[in-house]
C-alpha cells in the first residue's frame, strides 16, 4: 500500500491512523504525512504500526507550525520486519509547539530505524521528543534524534529523550542524539540510554506468584503505559496492550 495524506488544521483537531495486517503473508506500506497547523490550531495526531512481522513500513511525516499552534504526536512502532520512520518539523511560528511521545517494540529479527528531526526557528518555540522502547531475541534498533536552533529561535526549548529496555543480550540498540545551534538564549538537553529490565522490580513482582515472562510484560508495558494513555481511543489503546502481550509471548 502506497499513501499520501495531507492534513491542514486551523481549529482542534484529533486524528488516528493505525496500519495493520489482515494476513500473515508479506505486506509492504509506504506512505507519507504532510501537516500544516495554521495559526493557534491545535492538533493532535495518533500513528499506530500493527503490520506482521513479514511486512515491510516505510513512513515519513513532515511538519509545519505557525504562530501559537500545538501539533502532539503519538507514534507506537510495533510492527513490521522493518520499520523506518522518518519525522520532520519545521517550527516557524512564535510560541508554535510540537510534543512527540513514541514507543517502539522489536521481536525476532525486527529492525527499526527511526529518525526524527526538529528544526526552530521562530521565538519562544518549543520541541519535547520521549522515545521509550523495548528489544527481544536478536531485533535491533537504530535512533537518530536531531534539534536543531535555528537563527531567529530565541527563548525557545528543545528536549529529547530516548530509553531502550534490552530484554535479550543478543538485541542491539544505537542511539545518536544530537544538538545543533546557531542562536542565542536557547535551551537544549538529549540523552540516551539502554538497559536490561530492573532486577529488583523483576524479583519484587514475581515473589506476588507472577511468573518471569509476565513480570516483564508488567515492566515493559508499564513504561510504556504514560505514552499509550494519551490516545483518547480506549479500543485501540486496548488492542495495542494486546498486541504487545502477544509479541512477548
Amino acid at each position: 500500500m502506497i499513501n499520501q495524506i495531507e492534513i491542514i488544521a486551523n481549529g482542534d483537531t484529533n486524528i488516528i491512523i493505525e496500519y495493520i495486517s489482515n494476513t500473515s503473508k508479506k505486506c509492504f506500506h509506504n506512505g507519507i504525512i504532510r501537516t500544516i497547523a495554521n495559526a493557534k490550531s491545535k492538533l493532535d495526531i495518533t500513528i499506530v504500526n500493527l503490520l506482521n512481522e513479514q511486512s515491510e513500513n516505510f513512513e515519513a511525516i513532515e511538519n509545519k507550525l505557525e504562530e501559537n499552534s500545538n501539533v502532539k504526536y503519538t507514534i507506537i512502532d510495533i510492527g513490521g520486519k522493518t520499520s523506518v520512520s522518518n519525522y520532520y518539523s519545521n517550527i516557524i511560528g512564535e510560541n508554535a509547539d510540537n510534543d512527540l511521545k513514541s514507543i517502539y517494540l522489536g521481536i525476532g529479527e525486527q529492525k527499526k530505524d527511526i529518525n526524527y528531526i526538529a528544526e526552530l526557528r521562530g521565538t519562544k518555540t518549543n520541541i519535547d521528543i520521549d522515545v521509550q522502547g523495548a528489544l527481544k531475541d536478536t531485533s535491533k534498533k537504530h535512533f537518530k534524534g536531531t534539534i536543531d536552533f535555528k537563527k531567529g529561535a530565541k527563548k525557545s526549548k528543545g528536549n529529547e529523550n530516548e530509553y531502550c529496555m534490552l530484554l535479550s543480550d543478543k538485541a542491539k540498540s544505537i542511539a545518536l542524539p544530537m544538538l545543533l545551534c546557531t542562536e542565542e538564549d536557547v535551551e537544549g538537553n538529549h540523552s540516551t540510554a539502554s538497559g536490561k529490565v530492573d532486577e529488583k522490580q523483576l524479583f519484587y513482582i514475581m515473589t506476588r506468584g507472577i511468573s518471569y515472562k509476565e513480570a516483564v510484560k508488567l515492566i515493559v508495558k508499564s513504561k510504556f503505559n504514560k505514552i499509550i494513555e494519551r490516545i483518547f481511543d480506549e479500543e485501540l489503546k486496548d488492542e495495542i496492550l494486546s498486541e504487545i502481550d502477544k509479541r512477548l509471548d
